[in-house]
């Protein structure tokens, strides 16, 4: 859609541009989230997100982007949507998966070969979707002899090389699942090793998600396995990482407070430091058999703490961003009750306020749930977005656009590991901002599982308050790789290739503001994808001369350029047949002025 800028020192500042929102979509308006700050259910009845019906309850769902182009497709149990910009999806016909009452998506880069595939995982079995590069996929079993029944399954990286490592969780005797978890080492050549050695590979319990997070930041992942007996009490399984430690990975469970004295019902564990204090804070929602708990970090000695948060319910996911973009991560939880879940925001004081009951508000069937929740910018205008997957046929799922209006700054940063893995699971990613009058440290990790049954986007998003400059950002590594960087200009897409030290400004904003003041729609590219031969219609009124064309690689190289002239409602060919497999921008100057689009590359 857009082509990048490679960049070492960042002053420039470009005007931000809010997405435009068209006609044809029909809004359903919630209540305001505080000042400046709304969202807004997409509820057009043409699009095909919105045209699904199937049954069951408990459904994964995720923002990913499949084809490289930079912006956000979106993904949930069953089904897989491109986004074609402008508030417009189609469907993957590519990702014809059967769909199942509950099971799980998560995405990363299992090959490494510069695409995402997704791990599905459901009751029918767990399974790779591998992506071709252009989004078209191929089934590929996890283990050939297994078809691996579960409740879901997660990406990881325990050992900390480029392959990516998989879990799989099966709630013993819930839904028909009676076989015990497994877990697989990534090999280099895209198969997977079992690995038997581990308790919870070896005794059955109610397992719902599992989580690989680096909760003490000693550079490897820990794993978390939320267990949740569906009513009643009873443990998690917890487990601290000896590879740093030993050299060596290993897991061994925890046992000392505060994450095993309380018996839990545990459905999903997120780190996260709500009071920007420079460690890491936990919240765990539970379904009916414990209350939620918030464990603050104080001097790194967890405590039970009672806040907004902290209530009994069937609570489900809590899955966190900054969706006003003051520096301060709010939480948006899902549950069974819809009257409990919603969106909460965190007041920058230690306390939260539920400003929104999107679940509540728009799904008006009592019965209806919200499982799934997925967070990411999808319209790329510079604040999140979310999409929720739950049950009740096509009323309970819904995507709802941020439509947030005041002045903070932000910053996107997409990450591509090089020793680590591609997706870079398991890297920590720090900003320096002012947030308050106050210099602090935000903190984020790229992780495949992050929600119930579900994933945020894996670009790492920052809001900045009135920070317009990052003074510094470090990175670390899983391969062990630090790297720091200073003077980021804010309101940036970024891209960030391990060991290159350099950011690449996507001009995704830019490129933006370019499209709507110079009408995109000039220009059509039918069919789209293309083979060999690209076909372009110009809808102009007069002639011109010495048209430029260009076609870019989505890092921003260019790749194939010509100049043609053109006379009023023209179409021209050109042989585009030496480009590979992709997405590539195809950019035309006319009279000094600039349109984008994308072009895919399939064959």
């Amino acid at each position: 859609m857009h082509f990048g800028e490679e960049i070492t020192s960042l002053t420039k500042n470009y005007p931000m541009k809010k997405s435009r929102y068209f006609s044809v979509v029909l809004i359903l308006m919630m209540p305001a989230l505080g000042p400046a700050q709304d969202f807004q259910l997409f509820a057009d009845e043409d699009s095909p997100i919105n045209q699904i019906s199937f049954a069951g309850f408990y459904r994964g769902c995720a923002w990913v982007d499949i084809d490289n182009d930079h912006d956000l497709d979106l993904s949930f149990l069953g089904f897989l949507f491109r986004n074609d910009g402008d508030d417009q999806f189609s469907a993957v016909n590519s990702f014809g998966i059967p769909t199942d009452i509950l099971g799980s998506v998560g995405w990363a880069d299992y090959e490494n070969d510069g695409d995402l595939d997704c791990l599905y995982g459901a009751r029918s079995g767990t399974e790779i979707y591998q992506n071709d590069g252009t989004g078209n996929f191929t089934i590929v079993p996890v283990d050939p002899n297994d078809t691996l029944p579960t409740w879901s399954g997660q990406w990881g990286n325990y050992n900390n090389d480029p392959y990516p490592d998989v879990i799989v969780t099966v709630a013993f005797n819930f839904a028909g699942l009676t076989t015990p978890n497994s877990f697989y080492v990534g090999n280099a050549d895209g198969t997977f090793t079992s690995v038997d050695t581990f308790d919870f590979v070896n005794q059955t319990a109610p397992y719902t998600v599992s989580y690989w997070t680096d909760f003490d930041e000693d550079g490897d992942s820990d794993l978390f396995i939320a267990s949740g007996p569906g009513g009643g009490p009873g443990p998690d399984f917890i487990y601290r990482n000896d590879l740093i430690e030993n050299g060596t990975p290993g897991l061994t469970r925890i046992t000392d407070a505060p994450f095993t004295p309380n018996n839990q019902d545990g459905q999903c564990y997120n780190f996260i430091d709500y009071d920007l204090d420079g460690d890491l804070d936990l919240y765990l929602t539970n379904y009916s058999g414990a209350p939620n708990r918030f464990y603050e970090n104080q001097n790194g000695t967890y405590t039970s703490i009672t806040n907004e948060l902290v209530f009994p319910g069937s609570n489900l996911a809590n899955s966190w961003g900054d969706f006003d973009n003051d520096g301060y991560q709010d939480v948006l939880i899902t549950a069974d009750n819809l009257g409990v879940s919603g969106y909460y925001h965190n007041n920058g004081d230690g306390s939260f306020t539920r400003l929104s009951k999107p679940f509540q508000d728009n799904f008006v069937n009592s019965t209806q749930n919200i499982s799934g929740v997925t967070i990411g910018d999808y319209d790329n205008d510079g604040d999140l977005d979310f999409f929720a997957n739950g049950g009740g046929g096509t009323g309970a799922r819904g995507l709802f656009k941020n439509l947030l209006d005041n002045d903070n700054h932000f910053v996107n940063f997409t990450l591509s590991g090089d020793p680590s893995n591609q997706a870079a699971l398991g890297a920590i990613v720090k900003v320096k901002a002012t947030i308050n009058g106050q210099e602090v440290w935000l903190h984020r990790e790229v992780s495949s599982q992050n929600s119930f049954m579900s994933q945020n986007s894996l670009r790492v998003h920052y809001g900045l308050g009135a920070t317009s400059t990052i003074d510094s950002m470090t990175i670390a590594w899983p391969s062990g790789n630090f790297e720091v960087f200073t003077n980021i200009a804010s309101d940036r897409f970024y891209s960030i290739t391990e060991g290159t030290q350099t950011l690449v400004d996507l001009m995704l904003n830019t490129a933006t503001e370019n499209l709507e003041v110079q009408n995109q729609a000039w220009f059509d590219i039918a069919p789209n994808p293309v083979n060999n031969e690209l076909k372009l219609h110009f809808k102009l009124a007069e002639a011109h001369d010495s048209v430029q064309l260009q076609l870019f690689s989505m890092d921003g190289a260019l790749q194939l350029s010509k100049k043609v002239n053109v006379t009023p409602n023209q179409t021209i060919s050109w042989d585009i047949s030496r480009l590979a497999q992709g997405a590539y921008t195809l950019r035309a100057t006319v009279d000094g002025k600039v349109s984008d689009q994308k072009v895919v590359v399939q064959r």
